[in-house]
């Protein structure tokens, strides 16, 4: 066994090509579950991840991301756990990302802004939705999730699956129970609507780590803006509340797309 927490430098040619074509192919948009992403090293890692407790946390106590916590804090995390995420931004790494999606040029993010570790506690959820497209700190454009689990002895009763919808679905097309090992990459735009809504059971924690891979070049077409969209709103926002907040949610997602439709800069 090798000493590199995770697996992709095992794929040959031929299981990157299948990789590859899976990721393409994939419903209800463009991923790849990786079951055996991790090996003994990068499982390890798991023992340490910080508990609920710790005061490394930045907590989230808003409907859509209920029990959340997360750390994006390299210097403060676990060595193991800061060893992985290293890992996961050399030049190999990205070069397997670039062979797998087809997305060229893939940058990194040294501040792992809104990524780094990520742990929900007891009745934790995260409402469908999109992520932010424009990092504005950096003048990049984010292109590429990967998600990587770290939850041992999970299963289906433990809530908490990563689940993909496709535009205007209110049932997931795709489902991921976040078993210790297990990674997904998968397309960040404007249609790729993602979250859990199973909440996690009681006295269980879902941990994950969260990378975001970013291009210098806009896309060609219309990925999103600065902000996260949220798909659905629980019982706390209803009535003309509700549609004053949709309207302005539209007008402001209009301007974007205006701005990405006149930015010499994105792609062919």
């Amino acid at each position: 066994m090798g000493l590199t927490p995770h697996r992709i430098t095992e794929f040959g040619p031929e299981r990157e090509a299948a990789a590859r074509t899976a990721f393409a192919g994939a419903r209800p948009f463009p991923h790849l579950v990786i079951h055996d992403f991790l090996t003994a090293e990068g499982k390890a890692g798991a023992d340490d991840f910080p508990a609920g407790d710790w005061p490394g946390w930045r907590r989230f106590f808003d409907e859509y991301q209920k029990e959340k916590r997360t750390c994006n804090d390299i210097e403060a995390m676990p060595r193991s756990l800061a060893a992985l995420i290293h890992e996961c931004s050399t030049p190999r790494f990205l070069g397997f990302l670039e062979a797998v999606t087809g997305i060229g040029g893939l940058l990194t993010d040294p501040y792992l802004d809104g990524g780094g570790l990520h742990c929900s506690g007891p009745g934790g959820v995260l409402a469908p939705h999109t992520d932010f497209h424009l990092y504005q700190r950096l003048k990049l454009y984010r292109a590429i999730n990967l998600l990587i689990y770290l939850n041992p002895d999970w299963s289906e009763a433990d809530g908490g699956r990563l689940e993909l919808y496709g535009p205007g679905e209110t049932a997931p097309a795709v489902s991921v129970t976040p078993v210790l090992g297990r990674a997904v990459i998968f397309r960040t735009d404007d249609a790729s609507i993602h979250g859990f809504t199973q909440p996690v059971a009681p006295d269980r924690w879902r941990r994950s780590i969260a990378l975001y891979y970013y291009t210098s070049r806009e896309t060609g077409r219309f990925s999103g803006d600065t902000g996260t969209h949220w798909r659905s709103h629980g019982a706390r926002l209803t009535g003309p509340r509700l549609a004053l907040f949709e309207a302005l949610i539209f007008c402001s997602r209009a301007f974007s797309k205006a701005a990405h439709a006149i930015n010499p800069n994105k792609g062919a």
